[in-house]
């Protein structure tokens, strides 16, 4: 008996740790190098991307361009670019999402947080001097940040949503 329980004990013990830790990720950004769980933020944003993009009105309109935002980033300001974005989310996407939808809500919530501790980690390579705001990135940050004040406060919440695939897929790619 107390062989069995010893056996399932351990077998639990070596699960749990050999479990493959494929959820986290390592950016690197530039000099700053963070874990980030986008598998997590991926999962949150499945469940609202229907949602907000049924909703957008303003599909001439693109806020995180591929071509001249984010995929033709320096390797050195991917880190400052990020802060930039994550910043803008959580201080001006996030605080004027309005949803009424529970679950929908839960979910931007997780993002939500999941940002403000990403962002928190690039404060930190900011405090060190490793993450350095280049002219380009003030730039191009400008440039979205144009896109977003040609529309209305709510539709430029669900624009911003709905882009999030965009920014997680190039997060995905800094490496």
């Amino acid at each position: 008996m107390k062989g069995t329980c010893f056996f399932c004990l351990l077998s639990t013990v070596l699960l749990i740790c050999l479990k493959p830790t494929t959820s986290l990720r390592r950016l690197h950004l530039g000099q700053c190098v963070i874990s980030v769980n986008i598998h997590e933020i991926r999962h949150s944003f499945r469940a609202i991307k229907d949602m907000t993009q049924s909703k957008d009105e303003h599909t001439d309109i693109r806020l995180l361009h591929q071509s001249y935002s984010l995929q033709d980033t320096e390797p050195m300001d991917r880190c400052c670019f990020l802060r930039h974005l994550l910043r803008f989310y959580l201080t001006t996407v996030f605080s004027h999402c309005k949803v009424s939808s529970s679950p929908i809500i839960r979910k931007v919530s997780r993002i939500a947080n999941t940002f403000l501790s990403i962002k928190k980690d690039l404060r930190l390579c900011h405090q060190v001097s490793m993450c350095h705001c280049r002219e380009d990135v003030k730039h191009k940050y400008g440039l979205i940040m144009s896109q977003y004040e040609k529309m209305d406060v709510h539709s430029a919440g669900l624009k911003a949503l709905g882009e999030l695939d965009i920014l997680l897929d190039w997060m995905d790619k800094a490496d």
